[in-house]
């Protein structure tokens, strides 16, 4: 049974294996870390920024909680909850980013990930998230949709993973 969990050294393994996939497959929706930053130090190394992000103490960066996602112990994608809604969350990156590691796409993943997000969020007092999402990415745009999104507008766009393209910015109301 998929879970979402607090980022843990645990299954630092299987998120570097995530990563890997993400970047040998060309993935430019919601991209990871770059995998060779991923060293046995890597975690301690950024558990304390991390930390600082849930608790907004990074300046210039809204508060974040990450979690991973795992299946019967093994590493499926990861889920991202910004509780504010700044003007980069408005026109950028959202309030949810998640994702699903290459091997493992198709099986329902991504829905369930969003599913026990939506829930994280509102246990953050949270009555409705953006998702900005790339509209060329019809997969996710298919999640959303299933899951209550309304579709507000969409917009010019650019990022360096995705370059410029037009973003479909979605409420989904708790």
């Amino acid at each position: 049974m998929l879970k979402l969990i607090k980022r843990c050294s645990e299954y630092v393994s299987g998120y570097r294996e995530y990563c890997e996939e993400a970047f040998d497959n060309r993935v430019i929706y919601f991209r990871p870390t770059n995998p060779k930053l991923i060293d046995n130090e890597w975690f301690s190394r950024t558990k304390d920024w991390y930390d600082k992000k849930e608790s907004g103490q990074i300046q210039g960066q809204p508060i974040s909680f990450h979690f991973w996602a795992v299946d019967d112990e093994k590493f499926i994608g990861e889920f991202q909850l910004r509780t504010e809604l700044t003007p980069e969350i408005l026109s950028g990156i959202g309030s949810i980013g998640y994702a699903v590691r290459v091997s493992e796409q198709g099986k329902g993943y991504g829905t369930e990930i969003l599913k026990q997000g939506l829930l994280i969020a509102k246990e953050h007092g949270m009555d409705k998230v953006l998702l900005n999402i790339n509209e060329q990415n019809i997969v996710s745009v298919h999640v959303c949709e299933k899951l209550g999104g309304k579709l507000t507008d969409k917009i010019e766009a650019y990022n360096d993973a995705e370059g410029h393209h037009i973003m479909c910015r979605y409420w989904i109301y708790l």
